[in-house]
């Protein structure tokens, strides 16, 4: 009798930010994740995406479409108004005992993660990691990160942090649902409503990788305004399309 796959929950953010669908990156970065860390190697993943459809509402339909025939699974749909609604209500749904939190215009640098989903769940079991964040930036002690302090008991190199972040991050959930979901503002309309309010009760975290390791996540600008992102996502796109073509 096979055993039971244990579930884990990606949880994808997005609203519908282009009038464009074909723009959609939801289902991209859902895949860049599932992809490059092996998830579906000994877990149930359990997609969901949580979508406010402002600023186009009426494209809501055609988005979200676009987000499942991109996803690497079945695609569960829900409307929200925001992205800390987005967030609450995703912890409220986790079946698994770990999530991942990942805004729709984010990718996994897979070449620069040595360690496969299960060597990081465990090591975060082990090491009582509550939230393990894929950086942005090379790891140095920067913005939010006032301080970076390296760990070795968790069998892969990461550090802790002074602060949270919406970049990719895997969270314990118990441990979410206890120490953030009380402090999340369900009617925040921005990013702020989850970021500095949060830290300020369940405090930092950790990222994965040493002092130094090179990024580990990569933004595509979901919101078209930054030129160097909007050449990345247009590569990436193009990457995409031509894989599943």
């Amino acid at each position: 009798m096979a055993a039971t796959r244990a579930v884990f929950n990606v949880n994808v953010f997005s609203n519908v930010s282009a009038s464009d669908p074909s723009l959609c990156l939801a289902g991209h970065a859902a895949r860049s994740f599932v992809d490059g860390l092996a998830m579906a190697n000994g877990h149930d993943v359990r997609l969901r995406l949580f979508c406010d459809p402002n600023p186009w509402p009426e494209v809501f339909k055609a988005w979200t479409d676009a987000a499942a025939a991109a996803a690497p699974g079945p695609l569960e749909i829900h409307r929200t108004q925001g992205l800390a609604d987005g967030y609450a209500r995703s912890l409220d749904l986790c079946e698994g005992a770990f999530a991942l939190q990942l805004e729709h215009d984010w990718t996994l640098h897979a070449s620069r993660v040595a360690h496969s989903l299960d060597e990081l769940l465990s090591g975060m079991a082990r090491a009582n990691l509550r939230c393990l964040r894929f950086n942005k930036r090379w790891n140095r002690a920067v913005g939010y990160d006032h301080f970076m302090s390296p760990r070795n008991d968790a069998g892969f190199p990461c550090c802790r942090v002074s602060g949270r972040s919406n970049n990719p991050h895997i969270l314990d959930v118990a441990h979410a649902r206890a120490r953030v979901l009380p402090f999340i503002d369900r009617g925040a309309r921005k990013a702020e409503g989850l970021e500095g309010r949060v830290e300020l009760f369940a405090g930092g975290g950790h990222v994965y990788g040493g002092l130094g390791h090179p990024a580990t996540a990569g933004h595509l600008d979901g919101r078209g305004r930054r030129w160097r992102d909007g050449l990345r996502r247009r590569a990436f796109l193009a990457r995409a399309r031509g894989a599943s073509a």
